[in-house]
């Protein structure tokens, strides 16, 4: 895949793959391993292209790589198949996931995922639910798709997105996602951001990538919409 710095120094995709999500094989000369992180398997690394450590921090050194000298990365992948050469597939930040109020524990990578291969209209999701009864997101649209696909404008009211057609439209590719899965794997309810995410506020990181947990900090007002007992007119509910 090759999405972000990182990860581009330790696999490499250089076959053709049909999901997005491929990473591809290890660099010659690097070993990689998947650790077990809770029900995730972290992507560890180590090779003499890896750094040996920090410069004068022998706690972090201590605490960025393993007791077999791998480096942590932060990221879960799983293998494509049983083919070693298949490459391996991304699966998010372990960084970002969290356990409902069940104790369910949720991957947010691989949820996040699902809600946008399942809700093609949406550009990008950022999931909400830790310590809550059920997951939620705050998302953004794919302005052209829903201009072509609904008549108007697509007003904005608080910061959100509110139009009619569009509320029963992802709702019921809410309730479709949702059949078929468990609570860490459902979204009950959506709210459609009319502003995009803010890379001056850190919303973006320097990697172009989603700060979930800054998204859902500077928004938090809007994740209680989610929340509330009664959702008001900008929240979608999954049905």
């Amino acid at each position: 895949m090759g999405r972000d710095r990182d990860r581009a120094r330790l696999t490499s995709a250089h076959f053709p793959f049909d999901d997005a999500r491929c990473i591809g094989v290890p660099l010659p000369g690097l070993e990689v391993k998947l650790a077990a992180v809770g029900e995730a398997r972290e992507i560890r690394v180590r090779g003499a292209s890896v750094t040996p450590g920090y410069l004068h921090r022998p706690d972090l050194t201590e605490a960025a790589f393993d007791e077999e000298g791998f480096y942590r990365t932060g990221d879960a992948a799983v293998p494509v198949s049983a083919d070693p050469n298949a490459g391996l597939l991304f699966g998010g930040r372990i960084a970002e996931d969290f356990k409902l109020d069940t104790g369910t524990f949720v991957r947010v990578g691989a949820l996040r995922t699902a809600l946008l291969s399942a809700v093609p209209l949406l550009s990008d999701a950022v999931i909400a639910g830790e310590n809550r009864s059920y997951v939620s997101a705050l998302a953004w649209l794919n302005q052209a798709e829903a201009r072509a696909l609904f008549a108007g404008s697509l007003d904005a009211s608080d910061g959100c997105v509110v139009h009619a057609e569009l509320r029963a439209h992802v709702g019921k590719l809410l309730a479709a996602m949702n059949a078929a899965a468990g609570s860490a794997g459902r979204v009950e309810r959506l709210v459609v951001l009319a502003e995009p995410p803010d890379l001056d506020a850190g919303e973006i990181t320097d990697k172009g990538y989603l700060n979930q947990r800054r998204v859902l900090a500077r928004r938090v007002a809007l994740v209680e919409r989610l929340y509330a007992g009664e959702p008001d007119a900008a929240v979608i509910v999954a049905g």
